[in-house]
């Protein structure tokens, strides 16, 4: 899967994996970037089909797809 995606995005999806319900502003401090950088990646996931978010914005979770 590296190949596909950086270090920054595998992260993501390993913090994901162990809480679906992980927040943007969770992510942030633990991989030190910006809530924007993690946004950022988060989309790049979604458009690769890896990533897909279930529920709304406040309440909602992450499912893994790759």
């Amino acid at each position: 899967m590296s190949e596909r995606i950086g270090k920054t995005s595998e992260r993501i999806l390993e913090l994901i994996n162990a809480n679906p319900e992980i927040t943007i502003q969770e992510l942030a401090p633990i991989i030190s970037v910006s809530n924007r950088s993690i946004e950022r990646n988060l989309q790049k996931l979604q458009e690769k089909n890896l990533l897909k978010r279930i529920g709304a914005d406040f309440g909602g979770r992450w499912e893994v797809l790759g």
